[in-house]
Order: structure tokens, then sequence, then C-alpha cells
């Protein structure tokens, strides 16, 4: 991996999780670029990338931008495919429900960004930069391509206490059902009631920790995964574990139904039925 590509990263890493105080990667006289969207526009040095920046973040909470892919174009570019979380301040829209995808271009020299460009539209940016052939399709496929990756943000997201985080990376659609009946006793209809079920669990324990046993993508749309939860339950002196599993079930790309499980084996079953049934 190229330091290029090392330094790219690690801007993400840290939008990931909504901090976007550091401007360390930047050179000075950086020129920053929006195109498209409804604020375009173009800005030269720090402070002005940085107010253009804030002009634009300022009507979302808890905004997060989240890498999908990275493509290293040549020595000096590096493209990647992103996808945002947060909601308006507002009207409490959440942007996954407007959110298709952007791209952002990122120039470097001498281990600073010398240019940064994005596009609301990915594929403006894949034809300006002459690779249409790569353009984006169409209709998302069933599963992201960074599946595994989401899982994981999730679970780190958990561990360390971020239950905004974790309950807005895995990209639920906005009419997304959990039916958590098998274990909580409730279905949850949208990503409002999801996240609030989730958080409230979660915030039912201290020194939580989520251990990923097992994740399968079984075809079809049909993803197994089997999770261990430790944790003291509040107001008690003892730790307890407990051992799930969760059906998730994706079309374009988003959760459309959750079903979580107390018997695994009785989910794997169940997961292996679904996928054969949806084959």
């Amino acid at each position: 991996m190229s330091e290029n590509l090392d330094l790219v990263r690690s801007i993400y890493a840290a939008w990931e999780r909504g901090d976007y105080t550091s401007v360390e990667w930047a050179h000075p006289d950086i020129e920053y670029v929006i195109v498209g969207g409804p604020l375009p526009g173009s800005w030269t040095g720090l402070a002005a990338m940085e107010e253009g920046a804030r002009h634009y973040l300022r009507g979302w909470a808890d905004f997060r931008s989240v890498a999908d892919e990275y493509r290293e174009l040549d020595d000096e570019r590096v493209l990647v495919l992103v996808h945002h979380h947060g909601r308006g301040k507002t009207s409490g829209l959440e942007i996954g429900q407007i959110d298709r995808g952007s791209a952002a271009l990122f120039q470097l020299r001498d281990g600073k960004v010398t240019k940064h460009v994005v596009y609301f539209d990915p594929d403006r940016a894949l034809a300006d930069l002459g690779i249409e052939d790569q353009a984006m399709p169409e209709e998302p496929t069933t599963l992201p391509p960074n599946l595994d990756e989401i899982q994981r943000r999730f679970i780190e997201a958990a561990n360390r206490g971020d239950l905004g985080a974790a309950f807005s990376t895995p990209p639920y659609r906005p009419d997304a059902v959990w039916d958590d009946s098998a274990i909580e006793g409730g279905i949850y209809e949208g990503l409002a009631a999801i996240r609030e079920h989730g958080e409230e669990w979660f915030r039912s324990f201290e020194n939580v920790e989520v251990v990923r046993e097992e994740f399968c993508d079984l075809g079809n749309g049909v993803v197994l995964a089997v999770l261990l939860q430790k944790g003291r339950p509040l107001g008690s002196i003892g730790y307890v574990q407990l051992r799930w599993a969760g059906i998730s079930i994706w079309s374009d790309g988003l959760i459309e139904r959750l079903t979580t499980y107390a018997d695994i084996d009785e989910a794997r079953a169940a997961a292996e039925r679904l996928a054969e049934e949806r084959g």
C-alpha cells in the first residue's frame, strides 16, 4: 500500500468517527472543490476550506463520511467512493434516506493533500476522470461490497460505547424492520425505532464487549451473524454472557429486515431455509 493511500485511509478513519477537526493532512494552499449538490463552490487555503466544509456540515448532526472503496489512480491521485450517515438538525431526516453515495478525489504531493474534490454524483466523478466504464451501476447489488467492514465497524463502535455510530453503521432501509421478539419481545419498524431499541439494549449493560463468532453470506441477500455479548447489567455486580444470532435480509445494498434469535441452531436453520427460498 502506498503512502498516499495510507494517508487517505487515515483521513477517513477520523471522518468515519465524525471527527473533522484535524487538517494536518492538508497543504496550506489546498484547493477544495464541491461539484454538484446544494452548495457547489471552490475554496483555496486551509481557512477557506474549513469554512466551505463547515457551511455544509452545520446542517447535519452526527455527520460521518464512510469509505466504501479506495481507487489509487496514479502516483498522485486517490479516488474514494463514499456514503454518509447523519440526520438533519431541523428536519430530523436521516441522510441515508436521500444519500445515494458520493465520491472524493484526493491529489497529493510530498505527503500532503494539495487538492480535494467532492462529487455529489459519483458517476460524474468517474466521467470527469475518464473511467466511465467503471461507473457505478444504476441499481446497487444486493449486498454492499464492504459487508465485512460494515459489521466490523458496528462491533468496534458498540465496544467503545459509541451507540450512535453503532446503530447508524449498518445501512438500513427507511422502512426496515427489526424483529427482536425472540429476545426482547418486540418488533421495531423504521430507522428511528431500530436505533432507539438498539441503544436502549446496550445502555442496560456496563463494560459491554461484543465478539463476532460467525459471519456468513448465505446468498440471495441473506446474512447470518452469531455474536457473543458480555457485560454487567446495570445495578448488578455480576457479569453475564449472551450468545445470539441475527439474520439480516438485504436488498439494493440495504438491510430490509433483521431477525434476532436466542437459539443459534434455530437461527442457522431458518437462515439456510430463507436463502434457499429466495433463490
